[in-house]
């Protein structure tokens, strides 16, 4: 007698195999757009959620953490959207909204386009069957497999389609303005295909926020082509409420010459997984890879690195640092991988964890694999807690001792978030950072 195990569904993969069915044919795309999207969720389907024994998700566990799987957000309120106010002032970027899942040309800046910029909607594209945006769904299968990327090309309903012409200089910055909206809490798939030519120059910020202390699920995906000699700096600050669950995934491909320089700012979300998949296409390449974690209470931040060195003489710098209260867990999994053919590579990978309290967590996994012999690489970790003797120096000068503590803390991650060449985000970073400081205290 032949026994057959299946496996128990949990609440939350029972909700995802209910909702695709219904929802397939009313998401925006032709028959083409469907079958990508039918192999996605079928991936899915088959192999369940991640949990610790898939060495990608070995330490956040997405079956044993996500609880459910909420609906696709409806509209929402346009009047509130059109009254938050912005996660950055004074940055005098171009501002793209993309309220509940659906980009808002209305709400949106579009007035007095650069030469050379153009800006349209995704879900129009897919209606379209626009061949080039096709080729851009299909990703390679290490990409196109992980769960949370999966999903996105499931269930996407909107996103921006940017390009940026070769030569172009776009002066003003580019937003990327997520915001959640409404009651009971719903799910959102966003996914951003930006194309930058080229000699071209573009700085693109994302921020994902929600107007309401719901459990919103979020998924925002974007894929940056950046052009031989192109520079491109893009930031990304995660803002969503205790509540909710983000997943937050970055694909670049780096051209020849090219110059580009990523941030992001986990600062937000219950459950937040941060993850960039990256590969240096040309050679002689530069790029760096940075970005702050701050938890407390019982919040799990995961940022995941996946970095291709793929082209001869390319530089990469990665730093990443979190701060950790409470019973909050941090992840840093960051992994460079060196092919035979790419010599002369230089890459330096660092993280670094300040533990605030004897129930905060952190957890490292950095990764180096080698395959050409003259190269320049190293990584390294730390995790501890605030220096005694810095904080006995403070002291000792008549600072209070949270305010000392909080000098520190400040300090530690000002290495990262003065890599921030956007003046106005820096600042907005700063504040925000102040904030929880001050909270913390409090």
């Amino acid at each position: 007698m032949t026994m057959v195990a299946t496996p128990v569904r949990t609440p939350a993969e029972q909700a995802l195999a209910a909702r695709y069915p219904a929802e397939r044919t009313s998401l925006p795309g032709t028959a083409d757009v469907i079958a990508i999207r039918d192999a996605a969720f079928g991936g899915v389907e088959k192999s369940g959620l991640p949990h610790r024994r898939v060495e990608d998700w070995k330490y956040t566990d997405l079956r044993a953490r996500l609880k459910t799987f909420p609906p696709a957000a409806g509209p929402g309120d346009v009047a509130r959207v059109l009254i938050a106010a912005p996660a950055v002032e004074g940055d005098k970027a171009r501002r793209l909204v993309i309220a509940n899942g659906r980009y808002r040309p209305e709400l949106s800046d579009l007035e007095d386009l650069e030469p050379g910029l153009s800006i349209f909607s995704l879900a129009t594209a897919l209606e379209a069957g626009d061949a080039t945006v096709l080729a851009a769904l299909k990703l390679d299968d290490a990409v196109a497999s992980n769960t949370a990327v999966a999903l996105n090309t499931a269930f996407m309903t909107d996103g921006l389609v940017i390009d940026v012409a070769e030569g172009a200089e776009v002066g003003r910055p580019v937003e990327l303005v997520h915001i959640a909206e409404g009651e009971p809490a719903a799910s959102t798939a966003v996914r951003h295909l930006v194309t930058v030519g080229k000699a071209a120059r573009l700085t693109l910020i994302e921020t994902i926020e929600s107007l309401d202390t719901v459990a919103h699920h979020s998924n925002v995906m974007t894929v940056l082509e950046v052009g031989e000699g192109a520079k491109v700096d893009h930031i990304r600050l995660q803002l969503e409420p205790d509540e909710a669950v983000s997943l937050t995934t970055l694909v670049a491909r780096i051209g020849r010459e090219a110059n580009f320089d990523t941030f992001n700012a986990a600062l937000g979300a219950g459950l937040a997984r941060a993850q960039i998949f990256a590969e240096f296409a040309g050679r002689d390449a530069q790029a760096g890879f940075r970005g702050i974690t701050m938890l407390s209470g019982r919040r799990h931040a995961d940022t995941t690195l996946s970095l291709i060195h793929g082209a001869e003489n390319c530089q990469s710098r990665e730093l990443y640092k979190a701060v950790i209260d409470d019973e909050a867990r941090s992840v840093f999994a960051g992994r460079i991988a060196v092919p035979a053919h790419a010599q002369k590579t230089d890459a330096r990978m660092m993280t670094a964890s300040l533990l605030l309290s004897e129930e905060a967590e952190a957890d490292a996994k950095p990764e180096l694999e080698i395959f050409a012999d003259d190269v320049q690489c190293g990584h390294g970790a730390t995790c501890g807690a605030i220096d005694e003797d810095l904080l006995f120096y403070l002291l000792s000068r008549g600072i209070p001792k949270v305010e000392a503590e909080s000098m520190l803390i400040l300090a530690f991650l000002g290495e990262a978030i003065d890599e921030i060449q956007n003046q106005a985000v820096h600042d907005a970073l700063i504040h925000r950072v102040e904030g929880w400081l001050k909270a913390r205290a409090a």
